[in-house]
C-alpha cells in the first residue's frame, strides 16, 4: 500500500508536466496573433489576459488536449496569460512590440506582414492611413494593407506630386483630389504616360484601367476587351466623339492602325473602329478614315468600309468648314491689286512727272511744297471708276488676308490644350471659356464646361447664352424641340427625341468642333477689332515676326492712301498712244477695268499665275491673255496707236 502512493505521485507530476501554455514570439501590436495550449483536459475553462490595454477574460475549449484563442491586440507591452484548470493554473508572459512604420526601400516596400515588391523609382510616401498605406509614382497610386496582403492601384489623372492625409493626392498644377481618384478627364503630360509603361509591366494591376492608362502601352497589344474599355471608360469622363482629340496617344493608334495593314488586317481593322467609335476627330483623321476605308474595301471589307465612309458623312458637320481657298484666294487678289497698282501708276506717270517739275520733282516735291505734293498722287490722276476698283481690290485682299490669319490662329487653337482634350470638362477649359469676348456664344460655352462641377450656374449660362443646339438640348424639353428644327440631323438631340442615334450611340449633348472653331474665330475677330497693332502681330501670318509690325504699319498707310485719293480732284494727263498701248497689252483688261470682264480677266490672268507657279496648268494665265488680246487687237487704241 505504501508503494501506491508514491506511483500516484509520479502519474500527477507526469500530467502535470505535459500541460503547458503556447505564446506568441515576436508578435507585432495590431496584428493577428494566437493563444494555445497542448495536454490539457478537454473542456471549457477561463482565460485571463492582463496587459497594458486592460485586462479580459476569454474561455476556451480543449479538445484532444488542444485549444487556440486567435486574437489581434493593438497595444504593445507585456501581456500576462492564466489558464485555470480543475487541477491548477497555467501562467505565462508574452511581449507584444510595437509595430514598425511602414519603410520604403530598394527593393520595395517594406509592411508588417512582409515586402510589396515595387519597381526602383521616384517613389512618394507612405502615408498611413488608419490600416492602410499609400505609395505613388507618377500617375500610379498604390494601396497596401497593414494587416493582410492585400494591394490596389489607382490611377491618378496627372502626376502625384505629395500624398496627404484624407487619403488626398497633390497633383502636378496644384490640382487636389481624394484618393479613389474621381472619374474626371487625363490632364497629364507625354512623358508622366511614358513613365508609366514601366510600373504597368512590372506590376500588372487588374484590369480594366482608366482610358489615359491604355495609352501608355504600344497599341498593337491591345486587346478587343482592352479597346471596349478603353471607350467606356472615356465616355464616363467626359469625352465627346464630337470634340477635338489631339492627344499622342490617339495619333500613335492611328498610326499603328495604318502599319498594321499589311500584316494583322483584323488588329488594324479593330484600331480604326475603335478610333471611329470613341476618338474620330483628331489631326488628319478625315484622310485617315478615307484611307483605311479603301484598304478595307480591297482586302474585302466591304461592310465595314460602308461604316467608315457613312461615319464621314455623317460626322461632316461636326467640321470647321474648309477654308482652304484662302491661300489661292489672297494670293489672286492681291496679284490682282499690285497688278493694277503698278499699271495705274506707270500709266499716269508721265502727266505726273510733267506736273511735278515746277515743285521739286517726284522726291523732292515731298520736301519743298509736301502739301502740294500730295495733291499729285498718281491715283488722282485715275478716274473715280480705277480708284474705286483699286481701293476694292485692296479692301479684298486685306480681309483675305486677315481672315486667312484668323482661321489658321482659329484652327490652331482647336488642336492645341486645353481643347485638343476631347473634353470640356477641365479646369484648364473653364478658365479658357471665362477668357473669350462676353458673347452669347461664349456664355453658352462656359455653362457648358460647368455642367458638372456647378449644375445650376451652368443651367443659368446656358439659358442667357446663345441658343446653339447643344445648349438648347440640355435646356429642357420645349428646348430640344428648337434644338432639333437647328440642327436635326444631331445624334445626341435624335436619341433624346427618340428618332433614332448616330453610329456613336446616346449621349449628352456637347458642342462641336465647329461651334469652337466659330467662337474662337469670332473671338479672335473681336481682339484684333479692339487692338489691331496687338491683333495683327500675334496672327499667324507667313511673315516673319519681325516684320509683322511693318507690314501693318504699311497696310495702314496703303488704306489711308487710298481714302485720301478719294477727296483730291482728278488731274488731267494722258499718255502717249504708243506707251499707252504698251502698257495696256501688258495687263489683262486694262480696257474694261470699268467694266465687269476687265475685273474678270485680271483675276483670271492672275489666278493662272498662281496655277502655273503651282506646277498645275498655265492654261489660265493663257486664256487670260489670249482673250486680253483680241479685245486690244480690235480696240480703237490699237488702231490710234
Amino acid at each position: 500500500m505504501r508503494s501506491f502512493w508514491p506511483l500516484l505521485l509520479l502519474l500527477a507530476l507526469g500530467v502535470g508536466l505535459g500541460q503547458r501554455l503556447v505564446l506568441p514570439e515576436g508578435a507585432v501590436a495590431g496584428g493577428p496573433l494566437t493563444l494555445s495550449g497542448e495536454g490539457l483536459p478537454d473542456g471549457r475553462y477561463p482565460l485571463a489576459l492582463e496587459g497594458p490595454g486592460g485586462s479580459r477574460v476569454e474561455e476556451v475549449e480543449v479538445q484532444g488536449g488542444r485549444f487556440a484563442l486567435p486574437l489581434t491586440l493593438e497595444a504593445p507591452g507585456e501581456y500576462r496569460v492564466r489558464l485555470n484548470l480543475p487541477s491548477g493554473a497555467l501562467e505565462g508572459r508574452f511581449l507584444l512590440l510595437a509595430p514598425t512604420p511602414p519603410e520604403l526601400t530598394p527593393e520595395g516596400l517594406k509592411l508588417p506582414w512582409g515586402l510589396l515588391p515595387l519597381p526602383q523609382g521616384p517613389w512618394v510616401g507612405p502615408l498611413v492611413e488608419g490600416e492602410r498605406v499609400y505609395v505613388a509614382q507618377g500617375l500610379l497610386v498604390v494601396e497596401a494593407g497593414l494587416k493582410e496582403e492585400a494591394v490596389r492601384y489607382h490611377f491618378a489623372p496627372a502626376k502625384v506630386l505629395a500624398l496627404r492625409p484624407g487619403p488626398e493626392a497633390l497633383l502636378e498644377g496644384e490640382r487636389v483630389l481624394p484618393i479613389p481618384f474621381p472619374p474626371v478627364p487625363f490632364q497629364g503630360k507625354e512623358e508622366d504616360l511614358k513613365a508609366l509603361r514601366p510600373l504597368l509591366l512590372a506590376l500588372n494591376p487588374p484590369r480594366p484601367w482608366p482610358y489615359f492608362a491604355y495609352w501608355a502601352l504600344p497599341p498593337e497589344t491591345l486587346s478587343e476587351e482592352d479597346l471596349a474599355a478603353y471607350g467606356q471608360d472615356l465616355r464616363a469622363r467626359g469625352h465627346r466623339p464630337e470634340l477635338p482629340f489631339g492627344q499622342e496617344g490617339v495619333l500613335r493608334m492611328a498610326e499603328a492602325a495604318r502599319a498594321l495593314l499589311g500584316e494583322d488586317p483584323a488588329r488594324a481593322k479593330a484600331l480604326a473602329l475603335a478610333l471611329l467609335r470613341y476618338t474620330p476627330l483628331f489631326p488628319g483623321s478625315e484622310a485617315f478614315f478615307r484611307e483605311m476605308a479603301e484598304a478595307l474595301e480591297a482586302q474585302g471589307e466591304v461592310a465595314t468600309a460602308l461604316r467608315l465612309r457613312e461615319a464621314l458623312a455623317l460626322s461632316a458637320p461636326w467640321r470647321p468648314p474648309d477654308l482652304g481657298f484662302l491661300a489661292p484666294a489672297f494670293f489672286v487678289l492681291g496679284t490682282a491689286y499690285l497688278a493694277l497698282f503698278l499699271y495705274l501708276f506707270l500709266f499716269y506717270l508721265p502727266a505726273q512727272l510733267k506736273d511735278l517739275r515746277p515743285i521739286g520733282g517726284y522726291l523732292g516735291g515731298f520736301f519743298r511744297h509736301p502739301l502740294l505734293r500730295l495733291r499729285h498722287l498718281h491715283l488722282a490722276y485715275a478716274g473715280l471708276g480705277e480708284r474705286l476698283l483699286a481701293l476694292l481690290l485692296f479692301l479684298a485682299t486685306l480681309a483675305a488676308l486677315l481672315l486667312y490669319g484668323l482661321d489658321a490662329k482659329a484652327r490652331a487653337a482647336l488642336w492645341a490644350p486645353p481643347l485638343d482634350q476631347g473634353t470640356l470638362f477641365t479646369p484648364a477649359a473653364q478658365e479658357w471659356a471665362r477668357s473669350l469676348p462676353p458673347t452669347p456664344g461664349a456664355k453658352a460655352l462656359q455653362g457648358y464646361t460647368l455642367l458638372r462641377d456647378n449644375p445650376t450656374q451652368a443651367r443659368a449660362l446656358l439659358r442667357e447664352g446663345a441658343p446653339l443646339p447643344f445648349a438648347l438640348a440640355l435646356l429642357g424639353e420645349k428646348e430640344l424641340v428648337l434644338a432639333y428644327e437647328k440642327a436635326p440631323w444631331s445624334g445626341p438631340v435624335r436619341s433624346l427625341l427618340g428618332l433614332g442615334a448616330d453610329p456613336w450611340g446616346p449621349r449628352e449633348p456637347a458642342p462641336t468642333l465647329r461651334t469652337l472653331y466659330t467662337l474662337l474665330l469670332e473671338a479672335e475677330a473681336r481682339r484684333l477689332a479692339e487692338d489691331p497693332w496687338r491683333g495683327f502681330s500675334q496672327l499667324p501670318l507667313p511673315l516673319p515676326e519681325g516684320y509683322r509690325a511693318w507690314a501693318f504699319a504699311a497696310l495702314l498707310l496703303l488704306a489711308l492712301y487710298h481714302l485720301l485719293t478719294f477727296f483730291l480732284p482728278r488731274r488731267q494727263g494722258q499718255p502717249s498712244p504708243a506707251y499707252a498701248l504698251f502698257l495696256r497689252l501688258l495687263l489683262p483688261g486694262s480696257l474694261g477695268l470699268g467694266g465687269g470682264l476687265g475685273v474678270v480677266l485680271l483675276l483670271l490672268a492672275a489666278y493662272g499665275l498662281w496655277a502655273l507657279l503651282q506646277g498645275s496648268s498655265y492654261l489660265y494665265l493663257a486664256a487670260a491673255y489670249g482673250l486680253h488680246l483680241l479685245l486690244v487687237l480690235s480696240s480703237r487704241a490699237w488702231r490710234r496707236a
